[in-house]
């Protein structure tokens, strides 16, 4: 029994038209920069299946008001919450109780059920806040059907009961929930004991004793007197007349209330209360309350004993933790995550979280992910994390970068590049440029050399813009031409139509076969034809590092930082270029090869300058590793030294970043 999806239409940040909500297993994460709805999803749980009335309670301010709306001049609102629980095979026990309320799609669909809550706001002159109406239906239709007024059958409030929701917000304080108050999780736990009536007579005689051993006390009865004294002399009336001064055993509940939890050692000698605590424990100690609830329920449901089940469990309870990162150690939060997993796996158990934070969400599967944006009407649209289909060769490694650079989903801007040098290179430059990437939360993300078209299909369906930076790998394998058909087919891939992107003229289209046959194309040194194709790609935010990769174009621009990069006595053996000539050449077309990745590369498309740095690519990127090189480089750099010779490629890209950025800016203003 779980939730597979919530429909939520008109509710805070949800607008008018409704926003479908899928969830594929009992463990969903909700993410997204912050104010884009995550809360408000969580919330009209709540909403629905509250424990309390000021739980489910609905106020004027949750409805939807749209973006440019005078709320003065708005005289109704309406807002739905629904939600659909699936039932499993092995979930007998809980069909009986919504039997009569269940739907399928077909005959041999699976049952479910719908839930749905509705709730209309009016403007009033009487009532400051309007006038609400709220509703809750259980839905007798499928989801294929439309709604009809007898589908609609009340909501009876027993059912409260089969249903919980545990909503652990952001800012925790544990010690409200660790008072023995309706609502609190404390008084959940202790409510889930039957106190018989032996245990509470037995309990009754142990308080007597205590009074009786106080009454012992001469100081004791002389306080007891005195304030015996003193009421009579106030109060004349027969009733009332005398005073006890005792613990009250027979009010149980006070005595509940009086529960506290202590931790040690400390190391000060004494034990400490909740709130001397840190945040983080704090933190930790609500979610172990939290757990602990649940276990308790699992555990005492598993006895058969009737005496000592006093109230039995919910069919199903739902976990909803805001931001569980908050206040805890980054090392600690695999423990939090593997502890809600454990929760997730139980039968009668979901859990839901929301976070903004790169540290839970990549341990989570990606597709347990939903991601939350504003958009530009300052509307939430939930869309989940596209992945290629299983059967296909991408999915798994799809699934693992996304897995290793989840920053992605919070990004305003990707930038894809094909290693680690270009995340060092591009750190440096944001300073240069004076574009910072945190700032305008711009994530570098190196994922270009395989299965690009995923990448694209997943930030695309986020409405995550983003900029490639690909090899051009001339005369290496798959270089050259091979690269510019590689992003042709990736475009194809995402659905570029091929008349307009292979169009050479008004009447000439490139073909499949000519297409296919692109990477065998004869290169030539200067090559216009490649050029404009490189240009050409430009249009689909799609730059090389020409013409060889990223490492090369910067040994190009910089040879004499380059060169200078290298320990003491350091650096590559170069014969003399005059006097060894033969040696020299030897030494070049070896590092050629190397270079290109072939014994047959001559390197005849470069100039003999760029050919002779092959040396030097060898030793600081095929020797060495290529981020510290780069680092030590660029640190050795001044922002003049860099500006004096930037390569084009990156001039481009970074104007892009800022028109693209520009225009964010312009769409959220509006």
């Amino acid at each position: 029994m779980r939730i597979s999806k919530i429909k939520i239409k008109g509710y805070k940040s949800f607008g008018p038209d409704e926003v479908i909500i899928p969830i594929q297993d009992r463990l969903a994460a909700f993410i997204g920069l912050n104010s884009a709805g995550k809360t408000s999803a969580l919330e009209a749980l709540k909403k629905l299946f509250g424990s309390s009335i000021s739980e489910r309670e609905i106020y004027r301010q949750d409805f939807h008001i749209g973006k440019g709306e005078n709320p003065d001049e708005i005289t109704e609102r309406a807002l739905s919450i629904e939600v659909r629980i699936d039932f499993s095979e092995d979930e007998q026990e809980a069909v009986p109780h919504f039997f009569s309320n269940m739907v399928v799609d077909d005959l041999l669909g699976d049952l479910y059920i719908r839930i749905r809550l509705e709730a209309t706001w009016k403007k009033s002159e009487l009532i400051p806040q309007g006038e609400i109406e709220v509703k809750t239906y259980f839905i007798r239709t499928s989801e294929d059907e439309p709604d009809q007024e007898d589908s609609k059958q009340p909501f009876p409030n027993h059912f409260r009961t089969l249903i919980q929701v545990l909503y652990v917000p952001a800012i925790r304080r544990p010690a409200e929930q660790l008072r023995y108050a309706s609502g609190s999780i404390l008084y959940r736990v202790l409510r889930k004991i039957n106190w018989n009536d032996d245990f509470k007579e037995n309990f009754d005689k142990k308080i007597n004793e205590i009074n009786d051993a106080f009454k012992g006390l001469s100081e004791f009865d002389t306080v007891q007197t005195s304030i015996t004294e003193f009421w009579q002399k106030f109060h004349k009336d027969e009733r009332y007349r005398d005073t006890i001064l005792s613990f009250g055993g027979s009010d149980f509940d006070a005595i509940l209330k009086k529960l506290e939890i202590s931790f040690s050692p400390t190391g000060t000698h004494k034990s400490f209360g909740i709130d001397e605590l840190g945040e983080g424990y704090r933190s930790l100690f609500y979610m172990t309350l939290v757990c602990s609830l649940l276990d308790i329920e699992e555990k005492i449901a598993e006895e058969k004993d009737e005496e000592t089940i006093g109230v039995t469990r919910p069919l199903l309870t739902l976990l909803a933790i805001e931001e569980p990162e908050n206040h805890i150690a980054p090392q600690l939060l695999g423990r939090v995550i593997k502890i809600l997993k454990t929760i997730a796996e139980k039968e009668n158990s979901q859990v839901l979280l929301s976070s903004h934070t790169p540290a839970i969400i990549k341990r989570l599967d990606p597709e347990h992910v939903l991601h939350f944006r504003i958009t530009e009407n300052y509307e939430t649209e939930v869309n989940p994390i596209l992945l290629p289909d299983k059967t296909e060769e991408a999915y798994k490694y799809i699934k693992e970068a996304v897995h290793n650079y989840p920053e992605i989903y919070f990004a305003r801007l990707v930038v894809i590049g094909e290693g680690d040098s270009e995340e060092v290179i591009f750190n440096r430059l944001m300073d240069v440029m004076n574009v910072d990437f945190d700032d305008n939360i711009i994530t570098f993300a190196p994922l270009g050399h395989r299965f690009v078209n995923h990448i694209w299909k997943l930030l695309k369906a986020l409405h995550i813009p983003y900029i490639t930076l690909l090899d051009m790998d001339i005369e290496r394998g798959g270089g050259g031409w091979g690269r510019v058909k590689y992003a042709l087919q990736q475009l194809i891939q995402i659905g570029i139509k091929k008349n307009k992107l292979l169009k050479l003229s008004d009447d000439t289209v490139l073909s499949d076969e000519q297409l296919k046959e692109m990477h065998t194309w004869e290169l030539e040194k200067n090559d216009k034809t490649l050029k404009g194709w490189v240009t050409y790609l430009k249009k689909y935010n799609i730059f090389y590092s020409n013409p060889l990769d990223l490492d090369f174009l910067m040994l190009v621009h910089y040879p004499e930082f380059y060169k200078k990069a290298i320990p003491d006595e350091g650096g590559p053996r170069i014969p003399d270029k005059d006097e060894e000539p033969e040696e020299f050449e030897e030494k070049v077309n070896r590092a050629v090869q190397a270079t290109l990745k072939s014994e047959k590369a001559t390197g005849q498309t470069y100039s003999d300058e760029e050919r002779e740095l092959m040396i030097w690519y060898n030793y600081h990127f095929l020797g060495r590793g290529k981020p510290t090189t780069h680092i030590q480089v660029l640190s050795s750099m001044s922002d003049e030294d860099i500006k004096s010779d930037l390569p084009s490629v990156f001039i481009e890209i970074f104007d892009l970043i800022s028109s693209i950025l520009e225009t964010s800016q312009e769409d959220e203003e509006n």
